[in-house]
């Protein structure tokens, strides 16, 4: 038996991200086709990798570090997920856990679920639970790894953009990693290409539209969820868009500068780069300092306010996606490079 197959992969599902711009409303719980996008994912990790033991009833959860018989794990909110489970036809074969402390980021979600796989050796399939192709991708992941070397992972690739959430990784070569990110302090709050940066990938190239995943609520219309659930957290979503520019223009009014126009789009999706690219923090961070910049400027009388705040958002977004580490590198910008949720 090659050691490429399934019967030495096991999944990791991450679904512990606090989905800040879907305005708090989990992504896990959306409804895609029927089903609700976790619930997709972990059909999608169940369908490509071996037969396992599944957790006994009432063992369907495991703390952060222990070890638990289940062929895939998912990371996040444990009394939330049954409910987002309710409609996965591999319900039954699956284990929880959440990361160390809650909402700590994907690399300590990453480390919390591979610290809830069986064994030392094969390889472990990551999924994030935002991505409603997850089924097809994950097919194309286990057709490329099949002629991966030993200790070596593939990772997808969408429009040159990588991605880490989307990726089969050497085990023990991922625990390590884990172990020296622990000992360093480098878990809470970072990237999983900072911990991934001493792990040999190789990449695989997938139509954009594959990898494509939900950050907010246009990218969620785009995915045919047009009508929100009738729930609280449903209204929040529907509403995202008009929750925001009312705020905003609250914000403005209060230090008297109503008058001036913001692409609210254009700043969080400066956040976004800033956050993947550094650490999470790094984003509300990147964009204050953009504000500040293009308000002196204005205030200056160098440039009027519109020019100056698309070229400060546009040289901050610049800056940010140059911290990413590039592929393979192992170096101190790796080590200190961005998250990726």
């Amino acid at each position: 038996m090659s050691e490429n197959s399934p019967r030495s992969l096991q999944a990791v599902v991450l679904a512990g991200g606090l989905s800040r711009r879907l305005g708090g409303v989990p992504k896990a719980g959306l409804v895609v086709d029927g089903q609700t996008l976790l619930a997709r994912t972990v059909d999608a990790a169940a369908g490509v990798v071996r037969t396992g033991t599944a957790p006994s009833p009432g063992e369907t959860t495991a703390e952060a570090g222990e070890t638990a018989q289940a062929v895939v794990v998912v990371v996040g909110p444990g009394d939330r997920i049954p409910q987002w489970l309710a409609g996965a036809k591999h319900a039954g074969g699956v284990a929880t856990v959440q990361e160390d402390p809650p909402f700590a980021g994907p690399a300590a979600g990453l480390a919390a679920g591979i610290g809830a796989l069986a064994g030392e050796s094969g390889h472990v399939l990551v999924l994030a639970c935002d991505m409603p192709g997850a089924g097809d991708l994950a097919r194309r992941l286990v057709a490329e790894w099949a002629a991966c070397a030993p200790g070596e992972g593939i990772m997808a690739v969408a429009g040159g953009k990588r991605q880490p959430l989307a990726a089969i990784y050497p085990l023990p070569e991922l625990r390590a990693a884990v172990a020296g990110a622990r000992v360093a302090h480098r878990l809470e709050n970072a990237s999983v290409f900072s911990l991934i940066a001493s792990v040999k990938m190789i990449e695989c190239a997938v139509p954009t539209g594959l990898a494509a995943d939900i950050d907010t609520w246009d990218d969620a219309r785009a995915q045919g969820i047009a009508v929100a659930p009738p729930t609280a957290e449903g209204h929040q979503l529907e509403n995202h868009d008009e929750l925001l520019q009312a705020w905003t223009q609250k914000l403005l009014e209060a230090f008297e500068i109503a008058d001036i126009e913001v692409d609210i789009h254009a700043v969080l999706n400066l956040a976004g780069v800033a956050a993947h690219s550094i650490v999470r923090p790094a984003a509300p961070l990147t964009t204050f300092v953009a504000g500040m910049a293009a308000g002196l400027a204005a205030g200056s009388g160098q440039v009027d306010e519109a020019t100056a705040m698309k070229a400060a958002l546009g040289l901050a977004k610049k800056l940010s996606a140059a911290e990413a580490p590039a592929p393979g590198s192992t170096g101190a910008a790796a080590a200190e490079a961005p998250a990726a949720e």
